[in-house]
């Protein structure tokens, strides 16, 4: 686990290592253990290293094959490199890394060697005959990749603070993406909150030669749906989740460093540290955030699991004040900015403080399983799916005469849907999605975004599930939960794996039936397979969630600190003075009823004012 840093054109020798020592400097904190630098005229290629696999100095990087034609810089971990090492047994391997495999494949097999990776990663390869970079990112963009391109130039890192660390990016205001912003608490790939820096899409591949971009998508999550033939009967389903739930644990253990797990008491996180101890026994090391009120927190079942599978149990009960402390430290590691991030901040500091390089999450069992009320939602839409057909003003003028009953976020979203006048994924699914609705959206002096992919495209089919799945995966899991993860992470050099986004998992929970699927209670599939080895109270309860307990806090302990920063953002003239004083009066209220609007600001103002962008 690494960050890689990249500049192709025109630059002179001198100039180019000088950018590079900049850039590697930016993203020092996801590499600590070392640094390395290739240079030669048209390229230079930085890494910072984080060691997890053959620790010696053999695994540093840049990393040449075996005939010095090809360069390589990686970021990430490919969890069959073994068996990947054994096809290619005339390679004069020279380490135990997972980087000089990708090299042996390269060589033989060109970009179609990206296809046989099974892990998370970022690479660059740059072709020294060809003059060529290939860059590839993994299937569900676990491990993150930004650029920017203009004339005779590209760059690319790990993270935009490497871009901006450059001094060829500009830090500029991509203001078109406010809205998305708002909307959806995060900009949808392949944008960013800065104007022309781009996300590389998830499974995708790009040949760059000569200043062309040549790019091709090797992976598709929709390509799950109809992966395999799969009939039932339903015990013999659930068998197979749980064989392939326990490979996907058991493919990421493999290191050379000390390993750990979240657990927050949920059913995915507990499944997973399960899976561990069936594999390894005690002994594990698991971490666990708690509150004092009790409605957000979930340590009495985090500490059930830990007891039953006799881990190392690290709780950390987060005060107030103490949050309040963390907070400017871990807004400032945000990369891009996002809503949800010091939730994984705080947990990876205590674990990386423990001695763990490598921890495992839960991250995806919603989306996999149908954890969230989307599916539930969705499903009953599919029984009222007729109500489609009823003319827009008719479905508007029902749904207004419920009137006060419809008071609240449910209400908005069920208004939304009444006044759509299609009733299709493009349009249906980012109403369950949005966090601010298109009045309040108006309100701040914005219009609704026009960005949102759920990358499928069928609506009622027998497999509804599946496809919630993988819009939730394409969406908010991709461009929130996966990017926090990795930005929070890595700020304090600890490599986060998640299990529940294996590949053949994935692949094979996606060609299930909805029949397979029921949501009574949800993520029925999942918890029968793993869930007799759990405590019966750990799934048998409703679904919390891990979320800080905002709307107390901030208008008590961070009062302060979030009127300054609505202070600098009313300073910017990017809202409307009346929306940021109309935030600011919620604060003056003991419960926040605006707390996630008002926080999403907090983050953007800080991030905005750090970062030194300009609109």
């Amino acid at each position: 686990m690494c960050g890689i840093n990249g500049v192709v054109g025109r630059l002179d020798g001198f100039r180019s290592n000088d950018v590079m020592v900049h850039m590697n400097h930016a993203i020092t904190h996801r590499g600590p253990d070392a640094q390395g630098i290739f240079t030669e005229p048209g390229v230079v290629l930085g890494h910072r290293r984080l060691s997890i696999i053959d620790l010696s100095d053999q695994g540093r990087q840049p990393m040449y094959s075996a005939d010095g034609r090809y360069v390589i810089v990686f970021n990430g971990e490919i969890y069959n490199y073994q068996s990947l090492k054994a096809r290619v047994k005339d390679y004069p391997f020279e380490t135990d890394t997972d980087t000089e495999v990708i090299l042996a494949l390269y060589s033989i097999y060109g970009s179609g060697a990206i296809e046989q990776l099974d892990g998370m990663f970022a690479i660059a390869i740059w072709d020294r005959e060809e003059k060529e970079l290939v860059l590839a990112r993994d299937r569900m963009g676990k491990k993150p990749l930004y650029y920017y391109q203009e004339a005779g130039l590209l760059v690319f890192s790990s993270e935009i603070r490497g871009l901006l660390a450059s001094g060829l990016v500009k830090p500029k205001l991509n203001r078109s993406a406010i809205s998305s912003y708002l909307q959806f608490q995060t900009v949808y790939s392949p944008d960013t909150i800065l104007e022309g820096v781009k996300m590389f899409k998830a499974g995708y591949l790009a040949r760059i030669k000569q200043g062309i971009w040549d790019e091709k998508r090797y992976w598709n999550t929709a390509d799950g749906l109809n992966k395999y033939s799969l009939t039932g009967p339903y015990d013999k389903v659930v068998k197979q989740t749980r064989e392939l739930f326990l490979q996907a644990v058991q493919k990421r253990l493999v290191s050379d460093v000390p390993l750990g797990a979240f657990l927050s008491g949920g059913v995915d996180s507990s499944c997973v540290v399960a899976a561990m101890a069936h594999i390894h026994g005690k002994g594990i090391k698991t971490f666990h955030i708690g509150f004092q009120e009790g409605e957000f927190s979930e340590s009495r079942y985090a500490a059930l699991v830990a007891d039953k599978f006799g881990t190392e149990h690290h709780e950390i009960i987060l005060q107030p004040t103490d949050f309040l402390a963390e907070l400017p430290d871990s807004l400032n590691a945000m990369d891009h900015p996002s809503a949800d991030g010091p939730n994984t901040y705080i947990v990876s500091k205590h674990t990386k403080a423990a001695g763990i390089t490598v921890a495992l999450s839960g991250l995806g069992g919603d989306e996999l399983f149908g954890g969230y009320p989307v599916f539930s939602y969705l499903r009953k839409l599919q029984r009222l799916r007729m109500a489609g057909q009823i003319p827009q003003y008719m479905r508007s003028r029902l749904v207004g005469m419920l009137g006060k009953r419809l008071e609240g976020p449910r209400g908005e979203k069920l208004k939304a849907l009444a006044q759509l006048k299609n009733w299709d994924w493009e349009h249906l699914y980012p109403v369950f999605r949005q966090a601010m609705g298109e009045k309040e959206l108006a309100t701040a002096g914005y219009k609704p975004a026009n960005v949102f992919n759920p990358g499928i495209h069928s609506v009622w089919g027998p497999k509804l599930m599946s496809e919630i799945s993988i819009a939730e995966m394409n969406t908010y899991m991709e461009n929130v939960l996966l990017r926090d993860t990795d930005q929070m992470s890595m700020a304090h050099a600890l490599e986060v794996r998640v299990p529940f986004l294996d590949k053949d998992l994935i692949e094979f929970v996606l060609s299930l039936p909805d029949d397979f699927k029921p949501l009574n209670p949800p993520k029925k599939l999942i918890i029968d397979a793993m869930g007799d080895w759990l405590p019966a109270e750990v799934w048998n309860r409703p679904k919390m969630g891990f979320t800080l307990p905002w709307k107390l806090w901030m208008n008590r302990e961070l009062k302060g600190f979030v009127k300054e920063k609505l202070d600098y953002l009313e300073q910017t003239e990017l809202f409307s003075p009346a929306y940021i004083q109309g935030l600011r009066n919620t604060l003056e209220t003991e419960s926040n009823p605006k707390w996630y609007p008002v926080w999403n600001l907090v983050v953007l103002s800080h991030w905005l004012e750090k970062n030194k962008v300009y609109a």
